[in-house]
């Protein structure tokens, strides 16, 4: 297994990772309404993004996992990848104070470099693949 495929396999499970701890962090703000200290008025609206954050995460983790093991499905969690940063991006924007947030979410902009990594490392498995045929 190359260094590429390995990475993809690291990043792959703390996708995963990241994945069940947004689906946690959302549903438990849907269920309890806590999240209005950091999203102001958009609280509902970040909760929903944060669900399918997680599910996005869940996916391009499983995705970048079977494409680490098998190269030629790799194209799934370079997509995924993608929709993750976007989303990823939408979170943070949800909470600066002109759109009714409490502060800036650092924390959004370092998963979104994290998530451009990600996507990085899955192009670089496809196109060592096709060097491969």
């Amino acid at each position: 297994m190359s260094a590429a495929r390995k990475t993809l396999k690291i990043l792959a499970l703390i996708y995963f990772v990241l994945g069940i701890a947004s689906l946690v962090i959302g549903i438990a703000g849907i269920a309890t309404g806590n999240l209005d200290s950091t999203y102001g008025s958009n609280a509902m609206l970040a909760a929903v993004v944060l669900v399918a954050k997680g599910l996005v995460d869940l996916a391009a983790g499983v995705a970048g996992i079977k494409g680490a093991n098998k190269p030629s499905q790799v194209d799934g969690a370079f997509k995924l990848g993608i929709v993750a940063a976007a989303a990823t991006l939408l979170q943070a924007a949800l909470t600066l104070p002109a759109l009714g947030g409490s502060s800036v979410n650092i924390v959004a902009f370092v998963i979104v470099v994290y998530d451009l990594f990600f996507v990085q490392q899955a192009h670089a498995v496809k196109a060592e693949n096709k060097d491969r045929l």
